[in-house]
């Protein structure tokens, strides 16, 4: 026997049944309990009524409440007419009741299709009184667009504005304009400031202008709500993503992503000390472990500090298994290994991965998680020395087709710290606040108007990415203990390095990079036993190399070997007052490419003394050096009173003989000189190479940013304009 579901709802059939039963029991009931027969009418009533409220709350329309009061109403007038005419189980009654049960079952279909038509008309009617409001709101505020686009940028008359979109959160707008005929957006450009003093906009807001999706047309972003001094918490989700997928570093001031890839093109990322660049290149490494088929390898040689965060919770607390991190460099000699095994890894693949492109059908090899792409995070490349830069710089140019890229980092834009052939190779480029609008400038060539102001506070920056144009940003913040959580959630899927990788002649360091880098990283510290599989293995040690003298040195180089304070020194750098000595005769045995009367006259007497610019400071009364560099140690004949030493001037010029047909630039040259224990400041030594400059001893190559200085003995072949 099938069982009843009272939970069962009605359809129209088992409503009419329902109803018309229930009617001829409660007048059945009133007419054998003798009852007056106004009882049922009263109630028939107060259903009508409670009909009515009930519908009017549900939001059906008049019709339809009236129709539903009219079948309470018929049903209770039913019962008090039976009753009262006799016993409601009459053939007459129940032909009545009957007939008013199938009007009432053919007529409710169509009242609720009466009823659908009436609340579309009612609402179509909504829309349009909508829309003619918001149409009159984007008339009046188009038109005062029009008349603003006109009056600050200057442009002729005939602007047109043809859409007005407020932002999600309510915290600006974008507008869309058609411009008048002639008219570019590089017109538009210059005049976003003076657009928001003219809107009058709060502190931290301001104006963005944009090309739109066809010449002629401006996109005008304006934010109303100051969303760049909001601390923006990293997202939720953390699910499993592809090195294919863009991912967001951050949100621009009208709510959408700033996105950046490391796919097939390397990133770099500049911010000044507290600019929040360190948390930006944090958010960066989240984006790439959570990926399934990208390894990350982090290269951070003062201190690891950009690996730690990511170590410490597999390290030391065993929260997972695996490290998140595959490798991690914090010394010159594990950079080099990691590098030279990287160029290694992607002639490899090159070779061995052919068949796999051809399946693909693409000249670039797919990444996988059986074939992982490796990315290189970079942090601070203005320590490493010139031959880790080169390395990085041929994987940045070599590897694009075997999924082998780098993100670079750096506290200054200059060419000192990130090298011109390295800020073209990256093509996504983010660059957090900085004091110097030029930086900004050198980072994001040819958009000279990106101000620093439009990004003051820490963790704003400015994101170029897919050739688009630098736009302000905020990045997300991630704290340690959300890390944590990233790094345990995610040890379980991060790839592993395929074989024919790491089959290279370098690959033999690989295995043991966890026993050689962890001891150091936590010294002092017990690793927990998590780590042991990493660590618990016989240890290669890398190739160590010997550290390089303080400055570089050429063979080729005019002077280069000789030491100041020597005899040697002194003749070609004479002293103030004194004229070259000449220059010793050869022997038949001697190299005659030796340097022979060579002009170079730091201290020129024939210029006159007002001439020379003012130091910053006194040279003449700069202390010793606390170290003694390989350029300054004693002759051991002379280890009780040592040579003369040679002026702050004097060794700027042999830095710049040393730094060969490269050249090298002020900021850099501080960096030496202050190694050997000179005080000079960066103003003083531009000042010194101004002069060198105008006397044509030095050449400049290069302008702004980009410029850096070459001794004229390599640049045989320079034009006069080459030293303005």
């Amino acid at each position: 026997m099938p069982e009843l579901d009272w939970n069962s709802g009605h359809n129209i059939n088992t409503g009419t049944a329902t109803a018309v039963t229930t009617a001829l029991a409660a007048s059945s009931l009133t007419y054998a309990a003798g009852i007056h027969p106004l009882w049922d009418l009263a109630v028939g009533a107060a259903g009508a009524l409670g009909a009515a409220v009930d519908g009017a709350r549900r939001g059906h329309v008049g019709s339809t409440l009236a129709y539903r009061a009219g079948l309470w109403l018929s049903a209770g007038g039913w019962c008090s007419w039976a009753a009262a005419g006799g016993p409601p189980w009459s053939l007459t009654s129940l032909a009545v009741l009957a007939g008013g049960g199938l009007f009432g079952r053919l007529t409710w279909n169509a009242v609720g299709r009466a009823e659908q038509a009436a609340i579309v008309r009612r609402r179509q009617q909504q829309y349009a009184a909508e829309q003619a409001e918001q149409q009159a709101l984007h008339d009046a505020w188009g038109g005062q667009w029009e008349e603003r686009l006109t009056r600050v940028a200057k442009i002729p008359a005939g602007t047109r504005v043809v859409a007005i979109q407020p932002w999600a959160g309510n915290t600006g707008y974008t507008v869309e304009a058609d411009l008048p005929g002639g008219t570019t957006v590089r017109q538009i450009k210059p005049h976003e400031e003076a657009f928001g003093s003219d809107l009058r906009l709060p502190e931290g807001c301001g104006v963005e202008v944009a090309a739109g999706r066809r010449k002629g047309t401006v996109i005008v972003r304006v934010s109303t709500v100051n969303v760049m001094e909001q601390t923006i918490p990293y997202p939720l989700d953390i699910g499993p993503t592809s090195i294919d997928d863009e991912f967001a570093i951050g949100l621009h001031r009208d709510g959408t992503p700033a996105l950046g890839s490391l796919a097939h093109i390397c990133g770099l990322g500049i911010g000044d000390t507290g600019s929040g660049k360190t948390n930006t290149l944090t958010v960066v490494n989240a984006q790439l472990v959570r990926t399934i088929d990208a390894l990350v390898w982090h290269i951070d040689t003062t201190g690891a500090g950009l690996s730690l965060p990511w170590l410490t919770s597999w390290a030391i607390e065993g929260t997972h298994k695996r490290p998140v991190i595959d490798w991690s460099a914090h010394t010159h000699d594990e950079t080099r290994a990691m590098l030279t095994m990287a160029v290694q890894i992607i002639e490899t693949r090159k070779r061995r991965y052919q068949k796999l492109m051809r399946q693909a059908n693409d000249t670039k090899l797919p990444a996988r998680a059986d074939v992982p792409a490796i990315i290189i995070v970079v942090d601070e490349t203005a320590d490493l020395p010139g031959d880790i830069k080169g390395m990085i710089e041929t994987v940045m140019n070599t590897g694009r087709a075997v999924r082998v890229r780098v993100e670079v980092s750096s506290l200054r834009a200059t060419s000192d710290s990130v090298p011109v052939a390295v800020k073209k190779r990256a093509k996504w480029r983010w660059g957090m606040y900085v004091t110097d609008p030029e930086e900004l400038s050198y980072l994001f060539a040819g958009y000279q108007n990106v101000d620093p102001a439009d990004a003051p506070w820490p963790g704003c920056g400015f994101n170029a990415y897919n050739s688009t144009k630098p736009r302000p940003f905020k990045a997300y913040a991630l704290t340690p203990d959300r890390i944590d959580a990233i790094a345990a959630a995610v040890s379980a899927r991060r790839p592993v390095l395929d074989e024919i990788s790491a089959s290279v002649e370098y690959g033999k360091y690989y295995p043991s990079r966890w026993a050689r880098v962890l001891p150091h990283l936590y010294e002092g510290e017990t690793l927990h036993e998590v780590t042991h599989p990493y660590t618990d293995v016989p240890v290669i040690d890398v190739p160590t190399r010997q550290p390089a003298p303080a400055a570089r040195s050429f063979s080729g180089a005019a002077g280069a070997g000789i030491r100041p304070g020597t005899p040697e020194w002194s003749r070609l750098f004479p002293a103030r007052g004194q004229q070259p000595e000449p220059a010793p005769e050869q022997g038949p045995d001697e190299d005659e490419d030796e340097p022979n009367g060579l002009r170079l006259v730091v201290n020129d007497p024939d210029q006159p003394e007002h001439e020379h610019p003012a130091p910053v400071e006194d040279e003449a009364n700069a202390q010793e050096p606390q170290q003694t560099s390989d350029w300054y140690e004693p002759e051991p004949q002379a280890r009780q009173q040592a040579a003369p030493r040679a002026s702050a001037q004097d060794t700027a010029m042999r830095l710049l003989l040393d730094a060969g047909p490269q050249g090298t630039g002020p900021s850099r040259m501080e960096t030496e000189l202050k190694a050997m224990g000179f005080g000079t400041h960066r103003a003083t030594i531009s000042a010194w190479l101004r002069q060198w400059t105008a006397s044509a001893e030095v050449i400049r190559r290069g302008h702004g940013t980009t410029a850096y200085y070459v001794h004229r003995s390599y640049a045989r072949d320079h034009e006069p304009g080459d030293r303005e």
